[in-house]
């Protein structure tokens, strides 16, 4: 858990404005947005990191979601078996807060967004939206 009062309700919601296009002044205009979609937390961050691989500040880039997530994500790596020790995405720290939402996997420098929710523009953020529909 993060020690500050932080709300990621705001920040996904800014990033996602930003990724849509939405012009308002708490965006910097030079934050490249990546957006991915996966049926599991795991295929959400796979996704993600893989969204990423160009971006040259990647190397610091870490992941961010819900504790709930976390969990879902811990039960898919244990349900992968041996095959998780190869996920190259694992290296990364993983922060959790309850403030975020639980459909939703950043993955961005920590100092990408302000705690109020402005895009600093000087690297890429990665927002992964898990879908509802799981795979069979």
């Amino acid at each position: 858990m993060t020690d500050r009062a932080i709300n990621f309700q705001d920040i996904v919601a800014s990033i996602r404005d930003s990724a849509d296009g939405v012009d308002d002044e708490t965006s910097a205009p030079s934050a490249a947005i990546a957006t991915a979609t996966g049926t599991g937390v795991v295929e959400t961050c796979k996704e993600l990191f893989s969204a990423l691989e160009d971006a040259p500040d990647r190397q610091s880039c870490e992941f961010y979601m819900s504790i709930h997530t976390r969990r879902e994500l811990e039960r898919g790596l244990v349900e992968t078996g041996p095959a998780a020790a190869s996920m190259d995405f694992l290296d990364r720290q993983i922060r959790t807060d309850v403030s975020m939402p639980d459909e939703t996997v950043l993955f961005m420098q920590p100092d990408a967004v302000t705690l109020g929710g402005t895009i600093t523009g000087q690297s890429t953020i990665g927002v992964g939206t898990i879908s509802s529909e799981r795979a069979e």
